[in-house]
C-alpha cells in the first residue's frame, strides 16, 4: 500500500510539473489522486475485516474454552471392575397404584439415570404444573427429598458410582394419561437436555489436546445410552415435543463427531435414519436437510438459508459428499480414471470456496481430500501446496487432530518424492500428536507407514528408535513387526498393515540351514518377530498442539 501510494503521488506531481496548467494534465493527476485514496480505503477495508475475523476468532475460541474448562475426564477402566447393569424390566408393583412420579419414570425412554439426570428430571416434573396459567399447585418436595422416596419404597435402586436403575412402577395412572401429561414432558425435556449439554461439550473436547483422551472415554461409554435416547424419541412419534428436536439433534452432531474421529459413517448403525423420524424436526429446514444428507436420502443440493455460513457449509458438506462418491466407483479405464480424479478435485476445490472461514476443521478436511486427489493424480506439486496451506490454518492450535493428518498425508508426498528422513520426520510428527490426541485409527495409519518403511529402507532405524543400543537390520526389522502387529491391533481395517507384517515375520524366519550353523554360534540378539510394541518410535512434538 505505501509503495503503491508514493508512487502514485510522485506520477502524480510528475504529470503536473511536466504537463503545467493543462486540463488534460489536471484530469490525469485528479485521477491518479483519486486511486490513490481508492487504494488507501481498500487497505484500510482490509485490515478492518481481518481485525474483525480475528476478533471473533478469539471470542469463540473463549467460549469453547469455557465449554469445557469444567470438565472432568473419566479415568482409564478399572480391570475387573464392570458397570453393573440394570437388570430386567421393571415390575409392576399395585401397591404404587397412583404415585404419579413413578409413572412418569416408567414411561421415560431409559431405566438407567445418572444422579444428577435423574434430579434434573425430578425437578423438572415436580415443577412442571407450577408454569401452567391458572394452575393450583401444593407445595411439593425437593428433587433430592423424593429421590430418597423413591430409593425407600423400592422404585429406583442405587447400582452404586452415583447411579440408579428403575425397578418397579406403578400400574395406574395409564400411559395414555401419563404422557398427556405435564409431568412427563417436563421430565423427558429435562433428561434429554441434560445429555444434549454434555455431549455438545464432550464432543468440543474431542478436538482439545488437554481433554482428548477423557473425551474419547466418555463417549465410549455413554455411545448406547445417547443413541437409546434418540432412538426411542424417535419411536414415540408426534408424542414427543416439537421443542425436543433441537436437542436431539444437538446430540446427533455430538454422535456425529464422535463417529468421524473413529472412523465410522454418518448413518453408523441407522442413528441418522433415526433422527430424520424425529418429531418437530420438519420444521427445523436446516438440520433437517443435514440429517438427511446423513442418511443418504437427501437428493438435491440444499437450497439457501440464514445465517448464510450455515447454508454455504451445508452446501460445502454437500460437495464434499460427492466427491467422495466420485472416489469410491471403481474406474474401468484409465481416461475414466482421470475423469473421475479431475471431477472430484473440482468439487473438492468447490467445497473448500463454500466452507465459511471460520470453519477450521472443515477446511483443513477439505484439503487433506484435494491432496490426496492430487497424489493419485500424480501432482505432488499441488498436493503439497494444499497441504501447506491446511498446515498453516493449523497453526494457532485449531484442529489439532487434522494437524496431525496433514503431517501424515505430508510424510506421503515426501516419500513419493524419494524423501525418506522428510517422510520419517512427518509419520513421527503425526504419530505423536494422534497419540496425543487418543486417536487410535490414525496412531494405526501411523504405525503402518513407520513400520514398512523400516522393511524397505531399514538403514533409517537410526531416526525413528535412536542409536542407544546400537541397531542392526535385524534389530529394526523387529521392532518394525511390532508397530505393524500393533497397527492391525488398533485398526483391522487398516490397509497393508497385516501383509507388511506377513513379510518381516517372513525376513525373521531363518531358513533351515542357517538355523543348524547358529546353533554352533554364540548367542546373539532375539530375531523372533513380535505381536506387541517393544519400543515406540522416538516423538516429534509440534508446538502448535498445545491446546
Amino acid at each position: 500500500m505505501l509503495s503503491s501510494t508514493l508512487l502514485l503521488e510522485l506520477a502524480h506531481n510528475m504529470v503536473v510539473n511536466s504537463l503545467g496548467e493543462s486540463s488534460v494534465a489536471k484530469v490525469a493527476a485528479n485521477a491518479l489522486r483519486g486511486l490513490w485514496v481508492v487504494i488507501v480505503l481498500v487497505a484500510v477495508a482490509y485490515v478492518g475485516y481481518r481485525s474483525l475475523l480475528w476478533y471473533r476468532e478469539r471470542i469463540r475460541t473463549a467460549h469453547e474454552l469455557d465449554l469445557i474448562a469444567d470438565l472432568v475426564e473419566p479415568g482409564p477402566r478399572v480391570l475387573a471392575v464392570e458397570r453393573e447393569p440394570c437388570p430386567g424390566p421393571p415390575r409392576i408393583v399395585a401397591a404404587l397404584n397412583g404415585h404419579e412420579i413413578g409413572a412418569v419414570l416408567r414411561e421415560l425412554p431409559v431405566r438407567e439415570f445418572e444422579a444428577i439426570a435423574l434430579l434434573a428430571a425430578l425437578t423438572a416434573a415436580l415443577d412442571a404444573p407450577a408454569r401452567l396459567p391458572l394452575e393450583q399447585v401444593a407445595p411439593h418436595p425437593t428433587g433430592t427429598v423424593l429421590l430418597d422416596d423413591l430409593q425407600h419404597r423400592g422404585i429406583v435402586t442405587s447400582l452404586g458410582s452415583q447411579r440408579f436403575c428403575l425397578r418397579q412402577v406403578p400400574r395406574l395412572p395409564d400411559r395414555a394419561t401419563v404422557l398427556a401429561g405435564a409431568r412427563w414432558r417436563a421430565a423427558l425435556t429435562a433428561l434429554v437436555h441434560y445429555y444434549a449439554d454434555r455431549a455438545t461439550r464432550w464432543a468440543f473436547a474431542l478436538n482439545s489436546v488437554r481433554f482428548a483422551a477423557g473425551a474419547r472415554r466418555w463417549f465410549e461409554s455413554e455411545e448406547p445410552y445417547l443413541r437409546t435416547l434418540i432412538t426411542s424419541c424417535a419411536a414415540l412419534g408426534d408424542v414427543v415435543p416439537a421443542t425436543l428436536a433441537p436437542e436431539l439433534v444437538r446430540i446427533g452432531d455430538a454422535l456425529d463427531a464422535w463417529h468421524a474421529r473413529i472412523g465410522l459413517g454418518e448413518n453408523s448403525s441407522g442413528l441418522a435414519a433415526e433422527l430424520c423420524a424425529v418429531h418437530g424436526l420438519e420444521d427445523l429446514v436446516l438440520h433437517r436437510d443435514l440429517a438427511w444428507m446423513r442418511a443418504d436420502r437427501l437428493r438435491a443440493r440444499p437450497q439457501r438459508y440464514r445465517p448464510r455460513n450455515l447454508s454455504t457449509s451445508l452446501a460445502a458438506r454437500w460437495e464434499h459428499r460427492a466427491a467422495l462418491r466420485l472416489l469410491a466407483t471403481a474406474p474401468t479405464t484409465a481416461v475414466e480414471r482421470e475423469a473421475k480424479l479431475a471431477a472430484a478435485a473440482a468439487r473438492l476445490e468447490a467445497s473448500w470456496w463454500l466452507l465459511p472461514r471460520e470453519d477450521v476443521a472443515g477446511e483443513v478436511c477439505a484439503l487433506i481430500n484435494l491432496a490426496v486427489v492430487h497424489i493419485r493424480q500424480g501432482r505432488l506439486d499441488a498436493a503439497q501446496d494444499r497441504l501447506e496451506l491446511a498446515e498453516s490454518l493449523t497453526r494457532t492450535g485449531r484442529d489439532p487432530d487434522g494437524r496431525a493428518h496433514v503431517h501424515e498425508t505430508l510424510g506421503i508426498v515426501w516419500w513419493t518424492r524419494g524423501e525418506p528422513r522428510r517422510a520419517l520426520r512427518c509419520w513421527q510428527q503425526a504419530l505423536t500428536g494422534y497419540r496425543t490426541m487418543a486417536d487410535d485409527h490414525g496412531t494405526a495409519r501411523c504405525l503402518q507407514h513407520l513400520g514398512s518403511a523400516m522393511i524397505v529402507a531399514p538403514e533409517h532405524g537410526g531416526t525413528l528408535l535412536g542409536a542407544d543400543p546400537p541397531l542392526t537390520r535385524s534389530e529394526v526389522q523387529r521392532q518394525a513387526s511390532g508397530w505393524l502387529a500393533e497397527a492391525h491391533r488398533l485398526h483391522p481395517a487398516a490397509r497393508y498393515a497385516e501383509h507388511y507384517a506377513g513379510q518381516v515375520r517372513s525376513m525373521l524366519t531363518p531358513s533351515t540351514r542357517r538355523e543348524g550353523i547358529r546353533r554352533l554360534l554364540p548367542p546373539r540378539e532375539s530375531t523372533t518377530s513380535l505381536d506387541q510394541i517393544d519400543r515406540w518410535p522416538l516423538p516429534i512434538a509440534d508446538p502448535a498442539m498445545t491446546v
